[in-house]
């Protein structure tokens, strides 16, 4: 029997949802396994039960808070590698002075920025990297220019590296602002050197004449609008793969997902020109789009670049249950869900509880249905959270004895690790 090693998903939670009010999906020919609604108007309302469902749940916590909301961030610091363009074109940068050091498929998935020469300030995420050449291919750069033998380049090995710039991680969807405690090098990295909290403008003040490289000592955290997320900048941009370390105290940002029906799908690509106009270029960049039914039905793929004003979500390759190669490439007709978090933030512990708490908003919404949720959620469901939150902090260890005075009572001391 395998272990359990997730919570319920986003995906599963709008289907528990979906299928209490009576609004699930079951195919095409209305025989198939329920799925989300298609149905925009349903979907919606789903997800905004699911959504209010876990905010009631947050704010039910016990009287001092629930303790899951303490996590812990670890950032991987990714340093970059820079070149200068040997040849270009639309879709290609190459560089032959690499050709043969790094292996095939070594950058995809990962921004490359030009920093200097035709291109200045554009990015693009590499679709496909050729080792032999040191040729790296791309949708387009950002801004639609041609790279040429005077591009010079920037990327960094990390899907979490922003704008190719090796001093600004996109954080946890999770984080939502609020840092509990110092940031610092995780153990036997760095040698303990020492890193501080500053104001992000004192940092951004430092990198407006020349973006110094070497062992960060400054970092801050800041929105970053295009992903709608948190990101850590640090300075100097570091030089080495260290790992840095910090806690903080977890928020919820509502779920966000899509469902819809595909105007066109390819290798790399799928389309729903319904989609035109309604959100930016990037928005949906680094989301998993699923087809749920249709061609390509139960294929996946992360989506590396979205461009808003045709609707198309650009993916490296459609992958099989099992997230491997070869699944079937998604077509006109295929009926796709598209989410940025599959996760809800409070872990599998709590998955009845907050599943419950769904269940019961759904039966406040949902007319004429009465299923008993609203009860179950009040008289059982929280409870029973609050005691495993409770069993989640480390236990007392109890009297231990002084080793300055071993057998006397007087110098006994209760010991815990709590905080």
């Amino acid at each position: 029997m395998a272990e359990p090693t997730s919570a319920y998903s986003l995906y599963d939670l709008l289907l528990r949802v979906a299928v209490a009010g009576g609004v699930a999906y079951y195919g095409s020919t209305g025989q198939e396994r329920a799925m989300i609604p298609v149905d925009t108007h349903e979907f919606n309302k789903c997800l905004r039960i699911v959504n209010d469902g876990i905010k009631m749940f947050i704010t039910d916590a016990p009287p001092n808070g629930w303790r899951w909301v303490n996590r812990q961030m670890e950032v991987l610091l990714a340093p970059s590698y820079t070149g200068t363009a040997t040849a270009g074109a639309a879709t290609t940068l190459t560089d032959s002075g690499i050709a043969a050091t790094y292996d095939d498929d070594y950058f995809n998935t990962f921004t490359i920025g030009i920093t200097a020469g035709t291109g200045v300030g554009e990015t693009a995420v590499v679709t496909d990297y050729d080792g032999t050449l040191g040729k790296f291919t791309f949708a387009a750069l950002s801004g639609g220019s041609t790279p040429d033998t005077t591009s010079e380049y920037r990327i960094s090995r990390s899907t979490a590296v922003i704008n190719a710039d090796p001093a600004r991680y996109l954080l946890d969807q999770a984080f939502a602002g609020e840092v509990t405690g110092d940031i610092t090098f995780v153990a036997n990295t760095n040698n303990g050197g020492r890193l501080d909290w500053i104001s992000e403008s004192f940092i951004r003040r430092q990198r407006e004449m020349s973006v110094a490289t070497g062992t960060p000592i400054y970092a801050a955290v800041r929105p970053n609008s295009t992903n709608r997320r948190w990101e850590l900048i640090i300075d100097p941009a570091p030089t080495a793969a260290d790992t840095l370390v910090f806690p903080y105290r977890t928020g919820f940002n509502a779920l966000d997902a899509l469902s819809g029906t595909a105007t066109a799908g390819a290798a790399t690509s799928l389309t729903d020109t319904g989609l035109i106009g309604l959100y930016p270029d990037d928005y949906f960049n680094g989301d998993t789009v699923y087809v749920i039914d249709g061609t390509g039905q139960n294929s996946r793929a992360v989506v590396t670049d979205y461009v808003g004003a045709t609707g198309v979500f650009t993916v490296a390759d459609w992958l099989s249950l099992g997230d491997v190669a070869g699944g079937t490439d998604a077509a006109e007709g295929s009926i796709y869900y598209v989410c940025d978090e599959n996760k809800h933030p409070a872990g599998m512990q709590f998955d009845e509880a907050v599943l419950s708490a769904c269940l019961a908003k759904a039966e406040m919404e949902f007319e004429d249905l009465n299923l008993g949720y609203v009860a179950k959620y009040h008289e059982k469901d929280i409870k029973r959270a609050w005691e495993a939150d409770a069993r989640s902090a480390p236990r007392t260890l109890g009297p231990m004895q002084s080793r300055h005075s071993i057998g006397s009572r007087r110098d006994r001391y209760d010991v815990s690790y709590e905080g």
